[in-house]
């Protein structure tokens, strides 16, 4: 028998068990529509999840590396294949790259988290709350892009600029 309440749980999986025990089999539609918003944010906070796994551990990999370096650097060196600086700075690279990575996905995840309690905790309307969880899993879905970033920036930099400057 599944229990609810475990510790060897992510947030996201205590928050979408309860909502299925609680709204899952609700003859009510908006109780109904609530667990279908929770249980969709769960799908992406899950994946985010599996990403910021899968990257922790191949940056924690890279990490280290680059501490036993100097051992590698040694051996790559008394075997005669050289190249031991321009290596590590890659391997260097690489691990920011990868702690970068999971840092990224490891806040999506938390987002999506905090978009579930906001969804079981919250009293707004269905309509007001379901208007802002959609707001916010298209800006999720959308990404990172570029061209957005440097529009905001130029326009709150034209704003910063006092009139006749």
């Amino acid at each position: 028998m599944r229990t609810l309440f475990s510790p060897n749980k992510t947030s996201g999986r205590l928050l979408v068990d309860f909502a299925a025990d609680i709204w899952g089999k609700s003859p009510s539609e908006p109780m109904r529509l609530r667990y279908l918003m929770v249980f969709d944010l769960f799908i992406k906070a899950r994946s985010y999840a599996i990403l910021n796994k899968v990257f922790f551990w191949l940056a924690l990999v890279a990490g280290i590396a680059l501490l036993v370096w100097p051992v590698i650097a040694f051996k790559l060196d008394s075997l005669g294949v050289g190249y031991s600086a321009m290596v590590q700075t890659s391997v260097t690279g690489l691990a920011a790259l990868l702690f970068a990575l999971y840092s990224h996905y490891k806040k999506r995840q938390t987002h999506a988290e905090n978009l579930m309690r906001h969804v079981i905790f919250s009293r707004e309307s269905l309509e007001v709350l379901f208007e802002k969880v959609m707001k916010e899993m298209e800006r999720m879905d959308q990404g990172f892009v570029f061209s957005e970033t440097v529009t905001k920036k130029a326009a709150a930099q034209g704003e910063a600029e006092p009139p006749g400057a």
